[in-house]
């Protein structure tokens, strides 16, 4: 765990509203204008090249794939999609495995022994309290 990490408190109809403004101003900014700015730069063009013109749901299509593509070139050390087939575990970790495996069975198998025995004991201590209580008024009714 980090030892300075930051945690977003929310509290009260006050903190709630501010958390909604500044989601929607997020997607506002980050989704919205560019969606527009997409729409209208597309349209700009089409009045020159015979191009349909689109709207706003084709603009944020086309500032989703803009995005998605600047994301795919500027990041060159790691592959956002990758296909590769699943690692094989090696001995030492499938033993590692396996022993945890046997340690929870194991704790699983004692705690139910320790619930049946707990139940058990409420029983007779149960029974005895109502043996004493019997006990105690034959002895009053004598």
């Amino acid at each position: 765990m980090k030892r300075k990490a930051h945690v977003i408190q929310i509290t009260g109809l006050r903190g709630i509203l501010m958390a909604v403004f500044v989601i929607s101003c997020l997607i506002a900014g980050f989704v919205g204008f560019p969606s527009f700015v997409a729409m209208y730069a597309w349209n700009y063009a089409a009045n020159f090249i015979t191009i349909p013109t689109i709207g706003i749901v084709q603009g944020l299509m086309l500032w989703s794939i803009i995005a998605i593509t600047g994301f795919i070139i500027n990041d060159r050390k790691k592959y956002l999609v990758a296909f590769s087939p699943k690692s094989q575990l090696n001995d030492d970790e499938m033993k590692k495995i396996m022993e945890r495996i046997k340690m929870q069975t194991n704790a699983q198998m004692i705690n139910s022994m320790i619930l049946k025995d707990m139940k058990a004991m409420e029983e007779e201590i149960k029974k005895e309290e109502i043996n004493k209580d019997s006990e105690s008024k034959d002895k009053e009714n004598v």
